[in-house]
């Protein structure tokens, strides 16, 4: 089945490295990848005066069709699949709002986004627009990609899957995990951090057991990681092993939400320097 991929772009060079990942990374698979870019007309003296539109109302749409324009001139020298296929949407409005909007209104299977510099830095301490878009999002899974990081047979070794086995997981939740580790062929690195060193319970055990037959089809580890917190565990796991993705589960409530909220001054900031596969709990 064709997957539909949303890429919101600002036409910057970290939202196109983000587009040619995802190319590579669904290089074997038919796709409709959906070029976004949202503008805001809403400037001017269209502010105070409804229905007048000024310049920078008609620039702000042109700049957005013309920029959409070029990018599909420029995909049309890439040969990563022939099955690959690009449609471009110009909309005005809220970035958050829009493609709430899309995800809402069409069967889109991820949302792919570019962040500037070499960290993913969407913990709602930043107050940025794929912060914001992180946390509001519902109903599809999210992939971060930092701006230098290149898609290569070498780049990925595993993805790093931290969990509280407190919970059980729908399938269909774990299906853009899944697709990630298969189409990278890489490892999944089941992660369980025990703050309090109590071991698993029974449930626990139960959870991770169903956990490992959901990624039956795919090569998987057990890790399990004691005093220490979420943040700081995760930190230190990827970097004592140079694994090259994260995925996290985000709960409506609870779960690893406190990733997203803490602050600045915490001891390690959540600032992963690898692709983040960002899961969201599904109604």
């Amino acid at each position: 089945m064709e997957k539909q991929i949303l890429v919101p772009t600002n036409f910057s060079k970290h939202a196109w490295n983000a587009l040619v990942f995802g190319l590579k990374l669904y290089k074997s698979i038919p796709c409709n990848f959906i070029l976004l870019n949202v503008y805001d007309e809403g400037r001017g003296i269209s502010d105070r005066i409804p229905g007048i539109k000024n310049e920078e109302d008609v620039d702000a749409k042109e700049t957005s069709k013309n920029g959409l324009e070029r990018m599909l001139q420029g995909l049309s020298f890439r040969k990563e699949n022939q099955n690959h296929k690009f449609e471009t949407l110009s909309l005005e409005g809220d970035l958050e709002d829009v493609v709430q909007e899309i995800v809402n209104t069409r069967s889109i299977d991820l949302v792919l986004l570019g962040v500037e510099g070499a960290n993913v830095n969407i913990h709602s301490s930043y107050k940025s627009k794929l912060s914001k878009l992180a946390d509001s999002l519902q109903n599809c899974a999210m992939l971060f990609i930092p701006e230098d990081f290149e898609l290569t047979e070498q780049s990925v070794n595993e993805i790093v899957f931290p969990t509280t086995l407190r919970f059980p997981f729908q399938e269909k939740e774990l299906v853009p995990l899944k697709d990630l580790a298969s189409n990278s062929a890489s490892p999944i690195r089941i992660l369980y951090i025990d703050s309090g060193s109590k071991g698993l319970s029974e449930e626990q055990q139960n959870l991770q057991q169903d956990l490992k037959e959901l990624f039956s089809a795919i090569k998987n580890t057990f890790h399990r990681l004691t005093k220490t917190t979420a943040s700081t565990g995760i930190h230190l796991f990827i970097e004592s092993r140079q694994s090259t993705m994260l995925a996290l589960y985000k709960r409506k409530k609870g779960f690893f939400s406190k990733l997203f909220l803490q602050s600045k001054s915490d001891d390690i900031e959540f600032d992963p320097a690898v692709p983040v596969l960002l899961l969201k709990e599904l109604d």
